[in-house]
């Protein structure tokens, strides 16, 4: 047995513990065919509660510099530690050297799908529609740092493209179902799906369904039990990196470009 996957088990158990109770899973609608689950992030805490706790069979996006020990090491400095808000910045590089260890094993084993930000995106979408194919729900957490809401920032309607590349290879209509994960209530709230149509164009559904997303996780959020949200960037981020909350282009290229 790899040295590596003792380690993903081993912070698996301890995320366990961390994460109790374990969260339910609330449905308006259950899925009846592979589907994309767009979530809010919360944090690290979305991410651990769907791989803990979702049970439907799945793949996750995760962003494709986090699963390279090298540049890793960047992507924890500026999106983990959002170090450029912080005093001894040295301790906070050294820190990021040890996270970017230790991040490729455990989303490697966490069943995911690399994100690029570049012309390496014909490889996230390719290996989506093999897993949609082969049965496999999506989980994305596609918030961009633009804020709309306490309860969820605006979404980056790139994943909204799948749908189309779906509906060329199977002649199938592709559900969206909006998600809502939040620790304190244990829940992870599924909302009713919305369908990919083929009729219209592709600009129109990328506004349509990142739209009626966005709104939907919002509601979600409003309905549950009194909660503190947690937001996909905290005001430290913005103190920081404020420049690029409208420029997330910017934001990954910076991230994969400057030590």
């Amino acid at each position: 047995m790899k040295l590596s996957y003792i380690y993903y088990k081993i912070i698996r158990g301890v995320a366990r513990v961390v994460f109790l109770p374990p969260a339910k899973t609330v449905y308006e609608e259950q899925p009846d065919d592979p589907a994309i689950f767009v979530c809010n992030h919360s944090a690290i805490r979305g991410p651990v509660m769907m791989t803990l706790d979702f049970k439907p069979k799945h793949q996750s996006w995760a962003i494709g510099c986090a699963m390279d020990s090298k540049k890793a090491v960047n992507y924890a400095y500026h999106d983990v530690f959002f170090a450029n808000a912080r005093k001894c910045k040295w301790f906070w590089r050294f820190l990021s050297h040890i996270v970017a260890k230790g991040l490729p094993p455990l989303l490697h084993y966490s069943n995911t799908i690399p994100v690029y930000h570049d012309t390496r995106i014909i490889q996230t979408f390719k290996q989506s529609i093999r897993a949609l194919t082969d049965g496999d729900h999506l989980v994305i957490f596609a918030e961009s740092p633009k804020r709309f809401s306490e309860f969820i920032n605006e979404l980056q309607p790139g994943f909204v493209d799948i749908a189309r590349l779906y509906y060329r290879k199977t002649k199938k209509a592709l559900k969206f179902f909006p998600v809502y994960l939040e620790k304190k209530n244990a829940v992870i709230s599924v909302g009713k799906p919305i369908a990919y149509d083929p009729a219209q164009s592709l600009d129109e559904q990328r506004e349509k369904i990142v739209s009626y997303l966005r709104d939907s996780i919002d509601r979600l959020g409003r309905a549950l039990p009194k909660h503190k949200p947690v937001n996909f960037m905290q005001p430290s981020w913005y103190t920081a990196y404020g420049q690029y909350e409208e420029d997330v282009a910017g934001y990954w290229n910076m991230i994969e470009n400057n030590e």
